[in-house]
């Protein structure tokens, strides 16, 4: 797994990837701006009260909701945005490390977006479920993040690599063996979705870190 995750970081100056990590992180920036603005306006909304420590109150509640959710959604919906470009960021990978591959199954942009809509939906629907057991569980709260998160990012991550290969029926079969070591790599990737900086390299190196995973499997037998 190890090997597999230095794969996909030693590929990044790739020209063709960075093209696809750039386009991902200005859409996410642009959307979590439209969230912050969304935020502020729904504040000024439920009017000031007139009661100075109130709306500073207000003021505070707004603030600290605009920057948890963007820390616990960012990755999130970097992901899911780049998502919509997995074909091209796997296609740089398989050029480069898998060039015997037969040409996969196109994946129609209609159904890239449903699956990115699915994953960004259930990503935050997670998190928000799970955010009460944050103040409840107290230090435990980063392991039911990583794991809660890791599980969601190893499953849909795998299955939208493996299925440029494989029929669903047989992906589901595969998952459902190997869960324990897909469900590791969404850990490793949740962890670095929580590293500043490093988590905007998350979407590409998921991506590439998945194919190599699946390919590692395929040679090993696994399916």
């Amino acid at each position: 797994m190890i090997s597999a995750l230095l794969l996909a970081f030693r590929q990044l100056p790739d020209p063709k990837i960075r093209t696809v990590l750039i386009q991902s992180v200005l859409a996410a920036i642009a959307v979590f701006a439209l969230l912050t603005v969304a935020v502020v306006l729904l504040v000024g909304l439920l009017g000031l009260t007139g009661v100075g420590w109130v709306d500073w109150l207000m003021g505070v509640f707004s603030g600290i909701v605009s920057l948890t959710g963007a820390w616990l959604f960012f990755p999130v919906v970097v992901i899911a945005l780049t998502s919509l470009f997995t074909d091209r960021v796997a296609a740089a990978v398989e050029a480069r490390h898998y060039p015997a591959l037969p040409t996969p199954r196109l994946i129609p942009l209609a159904e890239e977006v449903r699956g990115a809509l699915a994953l960004l939906g259930k990503g935050v629907l997670l998190n928000l479920a799970i955010l009460p057991l944050y103040f409840l569980t107290g230090p435990i709260a980063p392991f039911l993040f990583y794991a809660a998160n890791g599980y969601l990012l190893g499953r849909d991550y795998f299955q939208s690599i493996a299925l440029r290969r494989l029929p669903l029926a047989q992906v589901q079969a595969v998952a459902g063996q190997q869960q324990k070591r897909i469900w590791g790599a969404g850990i490793v990737l949740a962890f670095l979705g929580t590293v500043p900086f490093i988590n905007l390299l998350v979407p590409i190196l998921a991506t590439a870190f998945m194919i190599h995973l699946f390919e590692r499997l395929r040679q090993r037998g696994a399916f």
